[in-house]
């Protein structure tokens, strides 16, 4: 399965409420960076779930607008559907960016990304 096939089937069961295609997909030692590194980043995959568990029941959703493949790291750019809030994470144009990153097709990381062009750098600088 490719990277961009697993994050869509992935991030499609997450829109429905089903956490478990994550936590099947999750490497055990998977870590959730955000835009500003700080004691909000997820240091483990336990700590993703309960992250993704608390956006599901705020109402935090989006649809994927683009997948870019750039060997085991994906930039990730969707749209959330809920309004912002001025204290949330930088939008791009409506847009928020992560760069997932994968090995053996379990996913290693999420690095949320202030916009596009600082997914780019990181796919690079990380790779």
């Amino acid at each position: 399965m490719s990277n961009a096939q697993l994050i869509h089937e992935t991030w499609e069961s997450i829109s429905k409420g089903e956490l478990g295609p994550l936590e099947a997909v999750l490497a055990p030692d998977a870590k959730w960076r955000a835009v500003e590194d700080g004691p909000w980043n997820c240091e483990n995959r336990s700590m993703i779930i309960g992250a993704m568990r608390a956006n599901q029941e705020a109402g935090l959703t989006g649809n994927i607008e683009e997948i870019q493949e750039f060997g085991d790291r994906a930039i990730v750019g969707f749209r959330p559907t809920s309004p912002r809030s001025p204290d949330s994470w930088p939008l791009d144009d409506g847009i928020r960016y992560v760069v997932v990153s994968t090995a053996n097709g379990l996913i290693t990381e999420l690095k949320g990304c202030a916009n596009r062009q600082v997914a780019l750098a990181y796919v690079h600088d990380a790779g």
